[in-house]
C-alpha cells in the first residue's frame, strides 16, 4: 500500500456523521425580544430587521383575533428571504397549528380541479383540536415475572405488580402485553402508564426510591414521584387531525389508508358540509378546537384570476386560515386577463393584503446566513 492511499483511509476514517438538513430546518423563529425589536442575527434569520418586524406585528394581531378576513403578501426581490420569514412566521404562530407550504404552480393539475386544489390546501391548512378521556393504569413496577414455557410451542406467562403511595395490585399479562413488557425494558423501579383501550405500555421514569441502586446513571435517566391515589385513573388525551384528513377519511371506501395512498382526487361538497356541522357539534359540546394553522403559497402571481376569486371569498369564511403569499414581481399582468396590476394580484384582493416588503442582503448579511446554513 502505497502513502497516498494510506492517507486517504486515514481521512476516511475520520468523518464525522452528519444530519441532511432542509433549505429553511435552521428557522426557529423571527428572532424578536419581548418589545418586538428584531436582533441583527437571532433563531435562524439575518437582517431583514423592518419587515422581521412588521412580521412580529402580525403574529401579535392573529393570536388577539385582530386579523380576520386578511391576507398577507411577502414582496422582495429573488433571494431576499421571502419563504424563510414565511417559515418564521408559522413557528412563532405554531400551538400545534398545521402549516401548509406550496408553490401556485401546484394548484393546476389535471387530477383535480383549481377550485378543489385551493379547497384541500385550505382544508389542510385548518387543524382539529380533539379531545377524549381514556382510562389508564399508572404505577410504580414493583415486580415483573414472566414464565417461559419448556417447549417452543408453549405460550408465555407473566404477572405484573404496581404500587402507588396507596395501594398495590397484582395483573395477570396477556402474550401481547409481555412483548410491549420485554420491548420497553420494564424493570422494577419503573413508573410506567398502560392504556387499558390499546394495552400500549409508556415508561415515564424511575422512581426516587431507586435513585441510589446504581453507582452511575446515564444522561437519559430521569426519576419522579410515584404516584399516589387509585392506580386506575381518568386522563384527558388530546389529538391533532386536519380538516382535510378528516375529508379523506369519510370520502373514501378505504377510510384513513386513503391518506397515505395520496389518492385523494375530488371530494363531494356533500361531505365537506357533514364534516363542517359535525366539527361546530364537537365544539358546542367542548369535544374539540378549532385551530386556524398558515397556508403559505409561493409564487402567488401564477394563480390566474378564478383562482384569486377563490381565495378572496375563501377569506371571509369562518375558521379560514392565515393566508400568506409572496412575489417577487412588481406591475405585471394578472393571469387570464389583459390588466395590470401591482404583483399581478387583482386589486379588491390586494386591498384586503397586509403587504411586507423584503429588501436585498448585504456582503455581510450572506456571509452571516452562510456561516449558519
Amino acid at each position: 500500500m502505497d502513502i497516498g492511499s494510506h492517507d486517504q483511509l486515514a481521512k476516511a476514517s475520520e468523518v464525522i456523521l452528519t444530519n441532511r438538513v432542509g433549505v429553511h430546518s435552521h428557522i426557529r423563529g423571527l428572532g424578536l425580544s419581548n418589545e418586538m425589536e428584531p436582533r441583527q442575527v437571532a433563531q435562524g434569520l439575518v437582517g431583514q430587521v423592518k419587515a422581521r418586524k412588521a412580521a412580529g406585528y402580525i403574529v401579535k394581531m392573529v393570536k388577539e383575533g385582530r386579523v380576520t378576513g386578511r391576507a398577507v403578501l411577502i414582496a422582495g426581490q429573488p433571494g431576499t428571504g421571502k419563504t424563510a420569514l414565511a417559515m418564521a412566521i408559522a413557528k412563532e404562530m405554531s400551538d400545534g397549528a398545521p402549516a401548509t407550504l406550496m408553490s401556485a404552480s401546484e394548484i393546476f393539475s389535471p387530477e383535480v380541479s383549481t377550485a378543489e386544489a385551493l379547497t384541500q390546501a385550505l382544508r389542510r391548512s385548518v387543524g382539529i383540536r380533539i379531545k377524549e378521556e381514556t382510562e389508564i393504569i399508572e404505577g410504580e413496577v414493583v415486580e415483573v415475572t414472566i414464565e417461559r414455557p419448556a417447549t417452543t410451542s408453549g405460550a408465555k406467562a407473566g404477572r405484573l405488580t404496581l404500587k402507588t403511595t396507596e395501594m398495590e395490585t397484582i395483573y395477570d399479562l396477556g402474550g401481547k402485553m409481555i412483548e410491549s413488557v420485554i420491548k420497553e425494558n420494564i424493570t422494577a423501579g419503573d413508573i410506567i402508564t398502560i392504556d387499558k383501550a390499546t394495552g400500549r405500555i409508556a415508561k415515564l421514569g424511575r422512581s426516587f426510591t431507586r435513585a441510589r441502586d446504581y453507582d452511575a446513571q446515564g444522561a437519559q435517566a430521569r426519576f419522579i414521584q410515584t404516584p399516589d391515589g387509585e392506580l386506575q385513573k381518568r386522563k384527558e388525551v388530546t389529538h391533532m387531525v386536519t380538516l382535510h384528513d378528516i375529508d379523506v377519511i369519510n370520502s373514501r371506501q378505504q377510510g384513513f389508508l386513503a391518506l397515505f395512498s395520496g389518492d385523494t382526487g375530488e371530494i363531494k361538497q356533500e361531505v365537506r358540509d357533514q364534516i363542517n356541522q359535525k366539527v361546530s357539534e364537537w365544539k358546542e359540546e367542548g369535544k374539540a378546537d378549532i385551530v386556524p394553522g398558515i397556508l403559505f403559497i409561493d409564487e402567488v402571481h401564477m394563480l390566474n384570476i378564478e383562482c384569486f376569486a377563490f381565495l378572496n371569498r375563501a377569506l371571509e369564511a369562518d375558521n379560514a386560515p392565515i393566508v400568506i403569499m409572496a412575489t417577487n414581481r412588481g406591475i405585471t399582468k394578472i393571469r387570464g386577463t389583459n390588466e395590470l396590476s401591482p404583483h399581478g394580484i387583482p386589486m379588491d384582493l390586494l386591498d384586503r393584503t397586509l403587504i411586507i416588503m423584503t429588501e436585498p442582503y448585504t456582503s455581510a448579511e450572506i456571509s452571516s446566513i452562510l456561516k449558519i446554513r
